[in-house]
């Protein structure tokens, strides 16, 4: 472990370290066209939102007519066969999005006949729907549009943050290798679907950003955007521990005196409180204190640990092999993640690889959306990465990492056609 923590302490950033520039470094002087960190994430980004678009396009016509709520889906704006890129992009939970940006947040919560609270609005986070509702306003655009653009744009930024985070943290290949693999990633296509996904990319790298230039103020304003964007900002307190943990390891007490040990704890704390912060707003406009846990339960979605609900899911669709098979993944997993190969990345991208993940096992049910959600854990792209640059097959890692991307981008048809498009109501219906 102590060789671990001096690898650490060689690409944590601070002010009594001296290395040499970095290739991102020397290229900070030249025009942003020139450099590599801004054309290139750019670039990918443009190229594979466009081939999502023509994939869109052709499997928006097996979309069949939706015309009111359903036992599958709520439909809010009914949407008829065929309807065309942007409105096949805004399935789903694009309907709440869109209620909420078009009529906002009910004061009073929907009720079933019974009695029991209903689904509504409450259950999403309100930042994405407030942008694209200002983007409305701005330009006059419908929802499906606004909703579409400004998640390129998020999602574009994202990308070249992502890149410049990976490439001065780890290396120029590793940030290749993230933005493509980030870019041809199965659920890539709801990067550019109304959902607040590109937001939560762009708010969690940003994040890791600000944490390793030790903006700790910024964290901790970003913490509640993020708070306000996904549920995921409890996956964050770990980060800053690990970050403090290493800084602990490697520094004097005259570079990380008390008053900022103790302001880390604080904010790793701050972290975790914040997931109970939109839980307390709904409750406090709704007033009703369980307002949000009773809107998730409506969705069949409660509060308690789901780790069971993986285990079952290996059991019933694979048989013993299933659990056999996830238990050796995981071990493995965490061996490689105590190795020095994955200390290089820094402490702040290798606390959210193993905290994000580990976050959505246990607080998420094993369901259609886990492949949406793991689009968020990034750092998987560095061990593709690492993989590649095996010594048998690194003279053809290019290649090789084109193959990646080309296999990617057939799955993400797969994957529009069969988790955004909907094409039927009958037997399996698999959702985003």
């Amino acid at each position: 472990m102590q060789a671990g923590f001096r690898a650490f302490r060689r690409v944590t950033p601070g002010p009594a370290a001296t290395q040499a520039p970095t290739v991102a470094a020397l290229e900070d002087d030249q025009p942003w066209w020139r450099r590599v960190g801004v054309w290139f994430p750019l670039a990918v980004w443009v190229a594979t939102r466009l081939s999502t678009v023509v994939i869109g396009v052709v499997l928006q016509r097996s979309e069949i007519s939706l015309p009111a709520s359903n036992g599958i889906l709520r439909i809010m704006f009914p949407v008829p066969t065929a309807p065309g890129y942007w409105t096949v992009m805004s399935n789903w939970d694009g309907q709440w999005y869109q209620q909420i940006a078009t009529h906002g947040y009910p004061q009073v919560l929907p009720r079933t006949d019974d009695g029991l609270v209903d689904m509504s609005a409450w259950a999403f986070y309100p930042v994405y729907p407030g942008i694209v509702a200002a983007v409305m306003r701005l330009t006059g655009l419908s929802f499906a549009v606004a909703g579409g653009l400004a998640n390129m744009v998020l999602g574009g930024v994202a990308m070249v943050l992502l890149f410049r985070l990976v490439d001065r943290a780890v290396g120029r290949w590793e940030a290749v290798v993230a933005v493509v693999g980030v870019c041809t990633f199965i659920s890539a296509p709801i990067l550019q679907a109304t959902y607040s996904e590109s937001l939560a990319i762009l708010v969690v790298v940003s994040l890791l950003m600000l944490l390793r230039a030790r903006r700790y103020w910024w964290v901790a304003v970003g913490l509640v955007v993020l708070a306000l964007s996904r549920n995921i900002v409890a996956s964050m307190a770990p980060v800053i521990l690990t970050h403090l943990v290493v800084r602990w390891r490697s520094e004097t007490d005259e570079t990380l005196p008390r008053r900022t040990k103790v302001g880390l704890v604080l904010l790793a704390v701050w972290a975790g409180a914040l997931t109970a912060l939109w839980p307390v707003v709904v409750g406090v406009v709704t007033r009703v204190p369980t307002a949000y846990t009773q809107t998730l339960a409506a969705w069949k979605v409660g509060s308690d640990l789901k780790l069971y609900s993986w285990w079952t899911y290996l059991v019933l669709a694979y048989g013993w092999v299933g659990p056999v098979f996830g238990i050796v993944a995981v071990l493995v997993f965490a061996w490689f993640m105590l190795t020095h190969r994955t200390w290089r990345w820094g402490p702040e991208i290798w606390a959210w690889a193993g905290a994000y993940p580990a976050y959505q096992v246990l607080v998420t049910n094993s369901g259609p959306s886990r492949l949406r959600y793991a689009i968020l854990a990034f750092p998987f792209t560095l061990l593709i990465a690492w993989f590649l640059q095996v010594r048998w097959w690194r003279r053809w890692r290019v290649l090789l990492l084109c193959l990646v991307a080309v296999l990617g981008v057939a799955q993400q048809a797969w994957y529009v056609g069969n988790y955004i498009v909907v094409s039927h109501l009958d037997g399996n219906v698999y959702f985003p």
